[in-house]
């Protein structure tokens, strides 16, 4: 510890006292005040002022101490005392108010307005002295530093640097003064600045020429300057080692200390500082010894020359050395006889310095203990707690010098004993840390000597802080704790039957350690094993004795045995492989709006003990794309990446559950189970035991695709409510906003693609497809617009973007007939087209495909007008003429936009709902035409379903394709209307000429 450390630390800490006090202190009664304190005579305070005039430097220091004292009453004699002709009495009034403190900056902030300009400098060296609470002052000190008088200027830049890195704001005022023509005002604004520290390295261009200024002043606040900017000001390295060789002294010696603040960057500079360590000026080879010091290890090759100094007649030159060889480090221990004869010099800095630089030597030092027990009686204080501290920094090493302090706890010395007692602490948790290290002896003696000092310490009449003795009596109980563990271990080493208990744990939880899954697999093998317990009267198996068996650390070492085979196995899957591709949309998790989705937004979700996720939106929005991107996540490697601080195990569930399972078992949890084991390649199911451990400690994420369109029974059999419901960690994709009995969840809800934002979607989608080349600028440009035109004023879903999107891409291949659609039904159509363009043998028509998917869609749709199974008989009966199964197989087999669903295969639902939307509109445009009986009956049905929202999605798309497809169709027409009425939404007629159905 420096020497100027302690006392600004006991500062510092009186200071925070009284800024957490002095709030209490203003709001107590007068009455009580003028008891604490009594109130000050005017007569004794103009007496005060009037001493201000002495040339006694003894009588001047005790009237500006007393008035220090007497504070706030004093400020309005002391703001007169500015305005006195005498330089000395204003200086010492500033002085005062700089002690007085805040409650002298409104006085003072006035003062600086002063048409005196000698009233204006003193207020402003007064508000500098008081430091960062002068801030509220800085534009008046701003304004000052363009008056017209030179000492006006010189206290303002001065004040600002007192200020420190709050005065940051004045950087542009207070530059431009580096270059004043006074001199006094350029070293104050570069003193300025190396007070405003690291946040002035804007300056550096300007401040670095002053190196050379003519003025040796300028040279040295520049240097100065540098220094307490820091490591950014290394640049100048080259000026600074320059100075070195100035022929002013306080020159060279600010030169190194901004070096020394550099660091180990300052190593070029050790040829030009070395020298210095001989320079005539004492102060020139201290600050060079700390610049040694601040360069560290990298300076070790000039201890031949920082040596000698430990014997230089200066003291500070003596301390700096001492200081400098300590942060030079183990490498300085060369130094030790000489560091040991400075612990008896007669300057008590530079005893503490040496003792300081003693502790820095590590190991090496503990040789001189003896020596340093002794510097604990130190008159100085200072000195003693120097080496308290090497007592902390050495910790276990210095134990042998125990008995010595002991004895020094009795010491009349109030310093001396709390020193001592400061020691023995940081000796006695040094040894708490290493007590099984501790030899028998070590220990034993380690404990005698820690009792004693305890019992000292705890006397009535000692006054020891409160804190040190409860930290040394809990370092004592763990030293007498080992010490008791040493004689158990002998103990039991008579005792042969602890051994079996001993090598059992040793076994459970160093196979737990190094090979947690072993414990799964020993369980299994010992579960069937039973033997019956008399005292009980029942059978135990031999498996509870793996009673670590479910712990976290085994259920993560089996997840990372399926990990690799469940990644590949869920990138097979086909609703996983036709969402490859997924482009980042905005979302909406829990009201609040969240430009692209990681896994770590989820991560506060599947942090609790059951973590229940909803997606919710309207088809097409990309729930499932997203349910599956999160699914990805989950398995993640990268825990920045994952949903949860460990792995897991995705499982999706897409078709209705089957209901006819053997008694007793859930169909979720087996629906759950034969999806893990297709996951994870097992000849054999996971054992139903495992299954709810790994869903009880989230190890799975079920994720739940299509709740919405799932029937009742299915539904029913999904209630994460119920106490007994085995999944923790659950997702679920919905079309509403689906209730789940009510449990706490986390919601996502995809927003739609703006208009705005459809050329950003496009340019990524085509980039990911690696087809964004195909395009010209312009090409793009054109797509993009004529998507706009399609989309109108609306948002449009994801799914239709990609349709889109992939039309553009089949164009420029080649691979349609070169149309483009110009609304959303004739897109689902091109869709259709597009698919079918890619079957080259028994190909049915456009025409055919597209009327048996219109019709399929309908089955879908009719029910309920949401898109769920159909019975594939119904669906066939539907198609009617010739070969319709054939043609259905058609649509399942070759096109792949059906798919078979349900326990008996007698189930059909479409892949992609919206475009089952669409294909109904478009089936029921056909049917309908402009018959508005017709239509009325449709909405009479659709009036009748259970759930508007559920079929928001498809009436929307009926009005879509009737605006699209009906000629003449207009918003005011009656099916236009109807629909508007009941969603409240507008939907304008594209800019295209309609079509004839």
């Amino acid at each position: 510890m420096t020497k100027h450390y302690r006392p600004r630390l006991i500062a510092v800490i009186a200071l925070s006292f009284l800024s957490f006090t002095s709030p209490l202190l203003l709001t107590r009664n007068a009455a009580a005040a003028r008891v604490d304190e009594p109130t000050a005579n005017p007569k004794e305070i103009a007496s005060l002022i009037e001493k201000l005039k002495t040339n006694d430097k003894r009588e001047l220091s005790a009237a500006i101490k007393k008035l220090g004292k007497i504070g706030e009453p004093a400020i309005p004699a002391l703001m007169k005392a500015l305005q006195d002709k005498n330089l000395p009495v204003r200086r010492s009034a500033a002085q005062v108010l700089a002690k007085i403190g805040p409650p002298a900056i409104p006085d003072l902030a006035q003062a600086l307005n002063n048409p005196n300009a000698d009233v204006r400098s003193s207020a402003a060296y007064a508000l500098g002295g008081i430091g960062a609470e002068a801030q509220t002052a800085l534009p008046q000190l701003v304004f000052l530093l363009q008056d017209s008088n030179p000492d006006v200027r010189s206290s303002a830049a001065e004040a600002l640097g007192g200020i420190g890195a709050e005065a940051q704001t004045a950087l542009p005022q207070l530059v431009p003064l580096l270059k004043d023509s006074n001199a006094d005002v350029r070293s104050r604004a570069a003193e300025a600045l190396g007070g405003i520290g690291a946040e002035a390295q804007t300056a550096l261009p300007q401040l670095v020429p002053l190196l050379q200024d003519s003025n040796a002043d300028v040279r040295s606040s520049a240097a100065l300057a540098l220094g307490r900017i820091g490591a950014e000001a290394q640049t100048a390295l080259p000026q600074l080692v320059s100075l070195l060789q100035d022929s002013n002294a306080d020159v060279r010696s600010s030169a190194a200390s901004a070096l020394g603040s550099l660091g180990a960057e300052a190593k070029t500079a050790l040829p030009q500082l070395v020298p210095l360590l001989k320079d005539s000026n004492a102060d020139v080879r201290s600050r060079a010894a700390e610049a040694l010091g601040g360069i560290g290890a990298e300076a070790q090759t000039a201890l031949p020359q920082l040596v000698p100094l430990l014997q230089d007649s200066n003291a500070d030159v003596r301390s700096s050395a001492a200081l400098a060889l300590g942060r030079i480090g183990a490498e300085a221990q060369t130094a030790l006889p000489q560091l040991v004869s400075l612990l008896q010099d007669s300057n008590a800095d530079v005893r503490s310095s040496a003792a300081s630089a003693l502790g820095s030597l590590g190991a090496e030092a503990k040789t001189v203990l003896p020596q340093l027990v002794s510097l604990l009686k130190d008159s100085n204080p200072g000195v003693r707690s120097s080496v308290a501290e090497v007592f902390d920094s050495l910790g276990a090493e210095a134990k042998t010098v125990l008995p010595q302090l002991v004895s020094l706890l009795k010491n009349s010395n109030p310093g001396v004993n709390t020193n001592a007692a400061k020691a023995l602490v940081s000796i006695a948790l040094s040894l708490q840390g290493k007590a099984n290290t501790l030899a028998p002896t070590e220990l034993n003696l380690a404990v005698s000597n820690l009792e004693s000092a305890l019992k000292i310490m705890e006397e009535p009449k000692a006054n020891f802080q409160k804190s040190k003795i409860a930290y040394l009596r809990l370092s004592l109980n763990v030293l007498k704790a080992e010490q008791t563990d040493r004689l158990f271990v002998k103990s039991i080493i008579r005792k042969p039957y602890f051994w079996g208990t001993g090598i059992y744990l040793f076994l459970l939880f160093g196979t737990f350690a190094i090979r947690p899954l072993w414990l799964l697999k020993i369980y299994e093998k010992l579960k069937p094993i039973a033997f019956k317990i008399p005292v009980l009267g029942t059978d135990l198996s031999l498996g509870n004795l793996i009673f670590l068996k479910y712990h976290p650390r085994v259920l993560d070492a089996w997840v990372a045995a399926q990990i690799e085979a469940t990644r590949d196995e869920f990138q097979k899957r086909e609703i996983v492989r036709e969402r490859k591709i997924i482009v980042p949309i905005p979302v909406i998790l829990d009201n609040n709006t969240i430009a692209t989705l990681k896994g770590k937004d989820l991560q506060p979700t599947f942090a609790q003990k059951r973590g229940c996720l909803l997606i919710w939106e309207e088809g097409g929005a990309g729930k499932t794309s997203l349910a599956c991107l999160i699914g990805k996540w989950a398995m993640s490697d990268t825990p920045e990446e994952r949903i949860c601080n460990h792995r897991m195990l995705p499982v999706l569930i897409e078709s209705e559950l089957n209901m006819k399972v053997a008694e007793c078992q859930q169909p979720f949890l087996e629906a759950i189970r034969g999806q893990l084991q297709d996951l994870t390649d097992t000849a054999e199911p996971i054992c139903e035991e495992l299954l709810e451990q790994l869903l009880k400690q989230r190890r799975i994420l079920v994720i739940v695709d299509n709740f919405s369109e799932m029937s009742e029974q299915t539904q029913t059999a999904i209630r994460p409510e119920m106490p007994n419901f085995p999944v923790n960690a659950l997702l679920v994709t919905s079309r509403l906003e689906e209730p789940l009995g009510l449990v706490t969840k986390t919601e996502i809800k995809p927003l739609r693609i703006a208009g705005n934002r459809l050329s950003s979607f496009m340019e990524s989608y085509l980039s990911q497809r690696k087809k964004r080349d195909l395009f010209s600028d312009t090409e793009f440009f054109n797509a993009c617009s004529q998507l706009s035109t399609i989309a109108g004023d609306r948002n449009i879903t994801v799914l239709l973007a990609k349709l889109y999107a992939d039309q553009i891409i089949a164009k420029k291949e080649g691979t349609t007939d070169g149309n483009l659609p110009n609304n959303i039904a004739e897109l689902m159509l091109y869709y259709l087209n597009q698919l079918n363009c890619s079957v080259t043998e028994n190909k049915f028509s456009d025409f055919t495909v597209q009327k048996d998917s219109k019709i399929i869609a309908w089955e879908c749709l009719k029910p309920t007008y949401r898109p769920a199974a159909a019975n594939r008989q119904n669906a066939i009966d539907a198609l009617g003429e010739q070969n319709a199964e054939s043609r259905l197989n058609y649509l399942e087999d070759k096109l792949k936009i059906i798919q078979t669903k349900g326990v008996a295969h007698d189930q059909i639902h479409f892949a992609l709902e919206p475009v089952a939307e669409y294909l109904a509109a478009l089936h029921l445009l056909d049917v309908n035409g402009k018959d508005e009986s017709k239509w009325q009956y449709f909405l009479q049905v659709a009036d009748s379903q259970n759930s508007p929202e559920a079929i928001k999605s498809f009436l929307l798309a009926v009005k879509d394709c009737y605006l699209d497809k009906i000629l003449g169709a207009k918003d005011t027409d009656f099916l236009s209307q109807e629909i508007t009425s009941r969603y409240n939404v507008t939907i304008a007629v594209p800019p295209q000429s309609p079509q004839a159905v």
